[in-house]
């Protein structure tokens, strides 16, 4: 070894048998021997090769860029996506080993790990216009999503949606429907009673403006309807308010069904002159409701008499803070033939001097003092 020559195997086992030493040592020996010329052999090819470190390294990167790419492309068959990760990722390992060693080596055919197939990896074009780039790929990635089918022809499934179109058709129409009839029940009833309003006011369907515009009954809402007469002696004015059962509405027209209702006509007199009494003859029903309500009744006359003596239905109730005005009232003959002409059209007559409207709540402050007015209500 001194020498730099390759000492041979024979003259080893003439040096080992030589030696006086045990069998044991003599394997440990020829061990060492083998082993110390196998390291000067490799050591020896080592230094003959200037670029060995280079190609051993390359070696093994390329090894392990070939492992990779076959793991990706094993597990994601069929799938263009990892595909080009796996281009992407080895063009750039190959374009920076040749950065860094700054050299072209010629790649040898019959190497077993520079072959790949030519199907499975398709080099890049460095050109950014080109559909292999990395900018288009990333453009041009497009996603297709199955979408089931989940329209049907069958008119089946669609039972609910065909139920509310319906519902809101009957709804209109009977929005319509109603709103029409109640202009005609009021148009109906000032067209009748024109002439009567004529004779006793002035002025019949007053607007409020000056002058007036359009004159005759006004509409408030699609079931309530008012009218305002003035220019009579002793009255200020008179307010005829007709209020429509909601036939517009078929929320209204059901609970007709539950609890059924009437048109109403309230005639609202607000006189200059009357004398200071307090009078109430209505329904059983109404009468206590307005016993309840009424700040001037529950005051005045909180007592219910029967009006039999007067030869009125028994349905209803006299509530008079003075005898001599039911007497006076209910002995008139004309009133009493109206009254039993029709029995079940009339809900309430309300005289007073001293009309305040609903009670207020306790709750309530009480407002600044005005004027008491007067009404005629029936």
């Amino acid at each position: 070894s001194l020498s730099g020559r390759k000492p041979s195997a024979a003259v080893c086992i003439v040096v080992i048998r030589r030696l006086d030493i045990e069998p044991m040592m003599r394997l440990l020996l020829v061990l060492w021997f083998i082993g110390c010329l196998a390291a000067y052999v490799i050591a020896k090819e080592y230094e003959d090769n200037d670029f060995a470190e280079f190609e051993m390294f390359e070696e093994e990167d390329v090894i392990e860029e070939e492992e990779e790419s076959q793991s990706s492309s094993s597990k994601s068959q069929g799938s263009e996506e990892s595909q080009a990760e796996a281009r992407e990722k080895y063009q750039d390992t190959v374009l920076q080993d040749d950065d860094e060693e700054a050299m072209v080596e010629e790649e040898d055919e019959n190497d077993e790990f520079n072959q790949y197939d030519e199907d499975e990896f398709v080099l890049p074009v460095n050109d950014e216009k080109s559909p292999g780039s990395k900018k288009n790929q990333k453009e041009t990635k497009l996603h297709i999503v199955p979408v089931p089918p989940h329209l049907r022809s069958n008119w089946d499934s669609f039972y609910l949606e065909m139920l509310m179109v319906a519902g809101l058709v009957v709804y209109f129409i009977n929005f319509i429907v109603g709103k029409s009839k109640n202009q005609k029940l009021a148009n109906v009833w000032y067209s009748s009673h024109m002439s009567l309003l004529d004779q006793n006011f002035a002025l019949v369907g007053d607007d409020g403006k000056n002058p007036i515009e359009n004159p005759g009954i006004h509409k408030e809402s699609e079931n309530v309807y008012t009218l305002w007469c003035s220019g009579r002696t002793s009255v200020e004015g008179m307010l005829v308010e007709l209020k429509f059962i909601k036939r517009q509405d078929m929320i209204g027209i059901i609970s007709q069904l539950i609890r059924p209702s009437c048109d109403q006509l309230i005639v609202k007199v607000t006189m200059d002159e009357i004398d200071t009494f307090v009078f109430c003859m209505a329904t059983k029903k109404t009468a206590q409701k307005l016993s309840k309500d009424m700040t001037d009744i529950s005051s005045f006359c909180p007592e219910k008499k029967s009006v039999d003596k007067y030869g009125l239905s028994t349905n209803f109730v006299v509530m008079s803070e003075l005898g001599e005005v039911a007497s006076a009232v209910l002995g008139d003959p004309k009133i009493c033939a109206i009254i039993n002409k029709f029995p079940g059209l009339l809900d309430y007559l309300h005289f007073s001097d001293q009309y305040s409207g609903p009670k207020q709540p306790e709750s309530s402050k009480p407002g600044k003092f005005t004027e008491i007015p007067k009404y005629i209500i029936f």
